[in-house]
């Protein structure tokens, strides 16, 4: 079976695309992406996964010539959403999108293309049920909100040491020993009856979801702080879960071989987001 893309504006198939070797996007891993779920078709918090794309857009020089040519406004993206997942045949399944930008080059001009694919039910029981997690230094080194930029591969090399350790997942600290997030996901730290996640200060990705999940446990009368958070303390924490678009809200069950607990909490955020996102669906 065929499996459709959308790219610059049409429907292709996948095993058809190429990328010119000059886009700035093969040579330096000039790219900037989106990722984020659809619900039986329907794509959830869209505009806010645009509007960060759109602001690192701008605010990047690499992504000038992006600016110029690519049109990636509300309409046009969903309307290329709406064609793609109807042509892959999920516009009634759990979905996972992909928005990519290039930077293109002098030579070449930048592409945009949006990837969809199922989500198995058994990898989203697996989500809500837990993962296991190990520390790892984190690659980064930097300070301040950084641009979900194509280039992942200190990400996927990470997840590969996790996997080698028998994990899912691994949990970054940074050089002050302060967790920051995983590889594909946010933190929070459920510890002495409050929820705690790193501020965006610490270099972390300023995550659709997790600025959800923050507005959830506030209207839940929870308290939610953004503080720095020492990687020792999660061993002891009463929970420790990750946030992700795709994934939601996903426990750590096991953290360097020692298994943690799942605090009701978690449970209590899951169905508040699910009910978030039922509600945003039947609108």
């Amino acid at each position: 079976m065929t499996s459709w893309a959308w790219c610059n504006g049409q429907l292709c198939a996948e095993n058809e695309l190429r990328l010119p070797v000059r886009d700035e996007a093969v040579l330096y891993g000039a790219s900037l992406f989106e990722s984020l779920r659809c619900y039986n078709g329907h794509p959830f918090r869209l505009e806010q996964h645009l509007q960060r794309l759109r602001r690192w857009m701008e605010r990047l020089s690499l992504f000038a010539r992006t600016r110029q040519m690519v049109a990636i406004s509300t309409p046009a993206v969903r309307h290329a959403i709406a064609n793609l997942l109807e042509a892959n045949g999920l516009l009634e399944e759990d979905a996972r999108l992909r928005i990519t930008v290039t930077a293109g080059s002098e030579q070449v001009a930048p592409s945009c293309f949006i990837l969809a694919e199922r989500i198995n039910p058994e990898q989203i029981a697996k989500w809500r049920t837990g993962v296991a997690a190990v520390l790892l230094p984190e690659p980064h080194g930097g300070a301040g909100e950084y641009p979900k930029w194509g280039s992942f591969a200190w990400h996927i090399e990470h997840l590969l040491r996790a996997k080698a350790h028998g994990a899912d997942e691994a949990i970054w600290f940074n050089r002050n020993g302060c967790v920051t997030e995983s590889t594909v996901s946010n933190i929070f730290v459920w510890d002495h009856n409050q929820l705690l996640t790193p501020p965006v200060e610490d270099g972390i990705l300023a995550g659709i979801t997790r600025q959800i999940v923050i507005e959830i446990a506030q209207s839940l009368g929870f308290q939610c702080h953004e503080e720095h958070i020492p990687a020792s303390l999660l061993p002891s924490a009463q929970g420790v879960f990750l946030t992700n678009s795709v994934r939601e809200i996903v426990p750590v069950i096991r953290l360097n071989d020692e298994p943690l607990e799942v605090p009701p909490i978690v449970t209590t955020l899951q169905e508040a987001y699910r009910s978030l996102v039922q509600q945003a669906v039947a609108a």
